[in-house]
This record gives C-alpha cells, structure tokens and sequence, in this order.
C-alpha cells in the first residue's frame, strides 16, 4: 500500500496572477477552478504512474469547496467543505506515506511573491522559532508530527525560494515567477501540468522504494510562535485565547513543546481574529 495526501490550494497555480478570480463569484472564478482542477488532476495522475495505490485530494482553497467532483479522476477521494484541521483536513495519522501540496504560494509579508499570504490575509507576518514560515512549511510540520513527510510543492519561484531551507529532500516545482503581488510571468497550464505530473510521479516512486531522504518535517522544542496581524484589534481578540500572550503593536506570542498543539493554536488564533472584523 503507498498512500498519497495531496492538499490543493489555488493563488499558487498556474495562470492565476490577480486576486478577484481566486473569489467565488468573480467572473473569471469558474475558469481560475478549471485551472486549479487541471494542475490536481496532474498530480494524481503522476502518483498513481509513481505506484500510489491509493490517493486522498484535500480542497485547501478559501471555503475549500472549490474543485468540480466530476472533473476529478475517479481514483482519487476529495475531501471539501469548511474543516476544522483546514489545509490538513484527514492527514491526522500516519497511515499515508507521502504528501504533495499543489497550488501553493509565498509567505505573508513576502515583497514579491504572487498573492502572497498565510492562510488568512490578516496576518502580515508569521515566525516560529524566529524563521519566517509559509503555510506550506507550517502544515508540513503538522504532517510531520504524525511522520509524513512533503515530497513535493508546486508554486511561484519565490516560494521555491523559501522552501528550500524547510524541505531539501523536496521535488520544488515552479510553474510561474512572481513578479509582484498581483502580477505572475506564468508558464502555459499544459507545460505546468507536465512539471507536476512528472514531480508527483517521481516523488512518489521514491516514496514506494523507501527513499530515506524523504524525511517529515520536525523542530527542536520549544516551538516558539509569533504572529504579526493587520491591526491591533486582531492581536487582542486571538489574545484572549489561553497561551496566548500580546507582543508588540499588532502580535502574538505562543509557546508549546508539541506540533499539533502548535497548529491548532494557530487556527484558532487566526479565525477568533477574523471576528475582530465583524
């Protein structure tokens, strides 16, 4: 058995440059999700090449209900709608062997990645252990604390960039080069397609062969968190949770000597931020 956990986001795939088609009920939306379907299809198809056997897609996008079902191989489980582990929705044990992220893009704050974000455009910045980290990063640690490591992400060149440090043993695939945060010099989806299919294909053969290099993702305790949010009002809500402490004009600080700990605190944080803004 080689199970395959591929979570899919969309500001990182190829041809998604601007914000408004990453939104449901932009006009462009429907074409940004059969631009998003392709590059997962892509990814299924190469683990499957690779000798998956079996092969779970989390929709990891804003409401995560974005991908047409039928479009999908039929291979291939979806897991879609609001989660309460988000990104890493169904990835809680250590069942599957390797883990693909699709669609991924840089780390809030970055000065020129494309849609540059973490998780949630509240944030302006997040630190653990005082190194800047992207989502990508922060849900292969979660991954990696029930020993499943990222063998592949797909993404701008910035992201490349940032994740090289995090996931050396990783397949890094750049579909497009951030230009600003709006703006993307992207590869055509068909040869982005290719580059995925052809990285998930090979990530997974290492992955079924016991490739030792592919590691999970792991951190020395403490795990210290930070995080920086758009304005204050954000810092003092998530504040309130307890662990919590209030740093700085617009930040939080969290410290714990687990990793799922560690995730869940942020989610929570980060969604009790957002009713800040109601």
């Amino acid at each position: 058995m080689v199970k395959v956990y591929i979570s899919v986001d969309m500001e990182g795939v190829a041809g998604i440059s601007h914000g408004k088609p990453t939104s449901r009920g932009d006009d462009l939306y429907p074409q940004a999700v059969e631009l998003m379907n392709g590059e997962t299809n892509a990814a299924i198809e190469g683990a499957f090449a690779g000798g998956a056997t079996e092969v779970t897609v989390n929709d990891s996008h804003g409401g995560m209900f974005n991908l047409t079902p039928e479009k999908l191989d039929p291979r291939a489980r979806l897991v879609q709608g609001r989660k309460p582990y988000s990104m890493v929705e169904a990835a809680n044990d250590s069942s599957f062997n390797v883990a693909l992220f699709v669609g991924y893009h840089a780390r809030a704050g970055h000065p020129r990645g494309t849609l540059a974000h973490t998780q949630t455009g509240m944030l302006t910045l997040l630190t653990i252990n005082g190194r800047t980290i992207t989502e990508a990063a922060l849900n292969g640690l979660y991954l990696g604390a029930h020993g499943v490591p990222v063998g592949m992400v797909s993404g701008d060149d910035t992201l490349a960039e940032d994740l090289a440090d995090w996931f050396p043993w990783a397949e890094l695939v750049v579909v497009k080069r951030g230009v600003s945060w709006q703006a993307a010099d992207s590869l055509h989806p068909s040869k982005a397609r290719d580059l995925i299919r052809s990285a998930a294909r090979t990530v997974v053969e290492r992955a079924a062969g016991g490739d030792p290099a592919l590691q999970p993702l792991t951190l020395e305790p403490p795990l210290n968190m930070v995080i920086e949010f758009r304005h204050a009002g954000q810092a003092d809500f998530a504040a309130t949770i307890p662990g919590f402490t209030r740093t700085g004009d617009r930040g939080v600080a969290y410290e714990t000597d687990d990793t799922v700990t560690l995730y869940r605190a942020f989610v929570s944080a980060a969604r009790l931020a957002a009713s800040a803004d109601e």
